[in-house]
């Protein structure tokens, strides 16, 4: 089959790989991509908007998109290309409500009977900051936006002055409503399930660093690294996602509102069980590069099977070996001004085991330079978390660009 990827970052480019190792792929096309997954022998279109990549894929034939960012998602790429029988494996847009709106999320994670945090909605600033004066900060107080925010969106606060200017930025950023969420105590994970409307399938979970250093207040980014699997997770604890994920499909199937794509839950393990923290339609970003390489199965395959309504008894196998993904980021990031359009150094890798994944570059004069604020990642599989570590960071001392920045305790 004919198949398109949409989006350009470290994630297409991990999903490109995986999916053009399928026996039943024969031409794959990333749109728009980049010049690094160019260079990594990707044919790259130029077509960002649904109305371009609609016309692509009829004129090419093309009988699969698999979109990765939210943005179109959130667009009327999938109507558009469902008029001309094109499978797109993405959730409809009103579905896409769970990571769109914090909000509807809440709603359908109250009707699933999922565990998930407290929260106060506040719908305009003067009340956010009299909700902020209430709380005691005996435990921090969880800021967050309503909408999209490209990972930016979340404070966690552990003082006044702090949660105030939380509801400041925030408001001022993305605007209003406003959740004001208990601090929940315990392990962060990923997990992550392919859905066909119907039934899903787990492909595993990740654990990603979402704050720019090790600091637990410090700024909140897209993501800096990654690992998988989570190995804190036990029996039990699988049981209890598989039975969140098939409460929350059945509650969104009962609103009429059937989920068919990649659907990821951010959860955390505490002491009373694990909770729901929020939903992303779409797999994760920096954590779609740690669990792919780990994918035995066929993912086109999958794919494949959840556009045609085929999931029932599907399984997923994972390698046994862990993962360990590790991104570079251009200086500054993730606020501005950053320091952008430096060449960049990196060795091809040609093990099995390690992957190079790019994002935020460009090409001037036939030389890839840092655009965006992470520029690439770089995953490496091990019998054990420390060998693929010890692995990852040594495939990064090759890489190198004026203002390259990294953290250095990912997978610790």
């Amino acid at each position: 089959m004919k198949l398109v990827v949409v989006g350009k970052g470290g994630r297409e480019h991990a999903l490109a790989q995986k999916l053009k190792s399928s026996l039943l792929v024969t031409d794959l096309w990333v749109a728009p991509g980049n010049p690094g997954m160019q260079q990594a022998g990707f044919s790259c279109v130029n077509c960002e908007s649904a109305e371009a990549i609609e016309k692509f894929c009829i004129d090419n034939g093309v009988s699969l998109v698999v979109v990765g960012p939210e943005a179109l998602i959130l667009s009327d790429l999938k109507l558009r290309l469902q008029k001309h029988g094109i499978a797109c494996f993405a959730p409809s847009m009103e579905v896409a409500q769970l990571e769109s709106s914090k909000l509807f999320c809440k709603g359908v994670l109250k009707d699933a009977g999922v565990r998930t945090a407290a929260c106060q909605v506040s719908y305009s600033e003067d009340q956010a900051l009299l909700a902020v004066g209430k709380h005691d900060f005996k435990s921090p107080l969880v800021v967050k936006a309503d909408g999209l925010a490209q990972g930016k969106g979340v404070w966690v606060c552990n003082t006044w002055d702090m949660a105030e200017e939380a509801v400041r930025t925030l408001g001022r950023h993305f605007g209003f409503p406003l959740l004001l969420e208990e601090c929940l105590i315990g392990k962060e994970l990923s997990a992550f399930a392919l859905c066909d409307g119907e039934d899903f399938v787990i492909l595993g979970t990740a654990c990603d660093y979402k704050r720019v250093s090790s600091d637990p207040f410090s700024a909140n980014t897209g993501g800096m690294g990654a690992y998988s699997p989570c190995d804190f997770v036990n029996e039990t604890d699988e049981a209890e996602i598989r039975s969140i994920f098939s409460k929350t499909l059945k509650a969104l199937r009962d609103k009429r509102l059937p989920y068919q794509g990649f659907l990821f839950a951010g959860l955390m393990k505490t002491n009373e069980g694990i909770y729901v923290l929020e939903y992303n339609v779409r797999m994760g970003d920096p954590e779609t590069q740690a669990l792919l390489p780990r994918l035995k199965t066929d993912l086109a395959g999958l794919i494949m099977k959840a556009v045609t309504h085929q999931l029932k008894n599907e399984v997923c196998e994972l390698a046994s070996e862990s993962s360990v993904h590790v991104v570079a980021t251009s200086e500054g990031y993730p606020g501005s001004p950053m320091k952008l359009g430096n060449p960049i150094t990196a060795k091809v890798l040609s093990a099995p085991d390690r992957h190079l994944y790019f994002a935020g570059v460009s090409r001037i004069n036939d030389q890839l330079v840092n655009v965006g604020g992470r520029v690439l990642g770089i995953t490496a599989l091990g019998s054990t978390r420390e060998e693929a570590r010890e692995k990852v960071y040594q495939e990064m001392q090759a890489v190198n660009f004026d203002g390259m920045y990294l953290r250095q305790d990912i997978g610790l």
